[in-house]
């Protein structure tokens, strides 16, 4: 099989020399305060970042699990899962699982993470939870996993995707989400985002398109981003029932948006990191070398400030 950007971008979640040539034109730059706040080594990468209450917790190569409390003081521990990466993290009400290559699905147990039963060997790109037991779990070649006790156990969904989105091909879910009414979203190939009221029983299609989805953040009052190749971004204003794209000014690949609780928006992918204010109607580039040089393939918000994760595993935190 030949080489498919989409599934490239996600799969180490975004690095990969064949995607850093990817031409960008710059918006209008935005002004923000940039921290190193955690500095990694050349061959080491962090792949997902979670903010909850309790601090921050970001995960990458070789079983590597990194927090903080504060944002700044970082400790590190790596998980024995024979050189399995581990791609997205979750951490609602100190219930904290990730999940990564082959798989694996690692729970937290006091201050240890234990390895749980998977139902794939399929890369799991992305894992979100309710804080009430349902969790979901999403990866390659149309891999969605539920679980309702808190990631202890797992099933392995069966979902007609000719129905869901027009053809029997099984698309890679990289990016899944639950709203604070409980309800899952997923988005992946062929633009399509979907939307479960039942915890992954049933699924509706919300959107669909050329460009592959990475990113996909659901904000309040109804705000919603979805972000991806060719610098595609879109917005939901109602929820996620539709859908329109806004201008992004670039054509690099976009991996990962989150939403702040004032509406703004951080984006950000290969080489490129952009903004979006508040009722804005196109994104600004971020104007800082320390993005712009490097990759970062996942966000975060914690006490207003945005945490982006990436190339050697570094954690830069971005006042705006």
């Amino acid at each position: 099989m030949g080489v498919n950007v989409s599934t490239v971008a996600k799969m180490a979640k975004c690095a990969v020399p064949l995607l850093l040539s990817v031409a960008m034109c710059a918006a209008n730059a935005a002004p923000l305060q940039g921290d190193m706040v955690n500095k990694g080594h050349a061959h080491e990468a962090l792949f997902g970042v979670n903010a909850s209450a309790d601090g921050l917790i970001a995960v990458g190569g070789a079983g590597q699990i990194s927090s903080s409390k504060d944002g700044v003081t970082w400790q590190r521990i790596n998980v024995d899962l024979a050189g399995r990466s581990l791609l997205a993290v979750s951490d609602v009400g100190g219930n904290a699982i990730a999940v990564g290559q082959q798989g694996v699905i690692v729970l937290r147990n006091a201050d240890t993470w234990q390895e749980q039963e998977s139902p794939t060997t399929e890369r799991l790109f992305s894992v979100a939870q309710d804080g009430a037991g349902f969790v979901i779990a999403a990866g390659g070649f149309g891999t969605v996993l539920r679980s309702v006790d808190s990631g202890k156990s797992w099933e392995k969904l069966l979902i007609d995707w000719q129905a869901l989105i027009g053809q029997s091909y099984e698309p890679h879910v990289y990016n899944v989400t639950v709203d604070d009414q409980g309800r899952a979203y997923m988005a992946g190939e062929f633009g399509m985002i979907a939307r479960s009221d039942d915890q992954g029983k049933s699924w509706q299609a919300l959107h669909s398109g050329d460009e592959s989805l990475f990113g996909l953040a659901i904000g309040d009052r109804g705000l919603a981003y979805a972000v991806g190749q060719s610098g595609t971004i879109l917005r939901s204003l109602d929820g996620g029932d539709s859908w329109s794209k806004i201008e992004s000014g670039s054509d690099a690949i976009l991996l990962d948006v989150s939403v702040r609780s004032d509406d703004r928006a951080v984006v950000t992918g290969i080489r490129e990191a952009l903004s979006i204010a508040p009722g804005g109607q196109r994104a600004e580039r971020l104007d800082n070398s320390q993005l712009l040089d490097s990759w970062y393939c996942d966000v975060g918000v914690y006490k207003g400030d945005f945490y982006v994760v990436g190339q050697k595993a570094n954690v830069l935190k971005l006042s705006i």
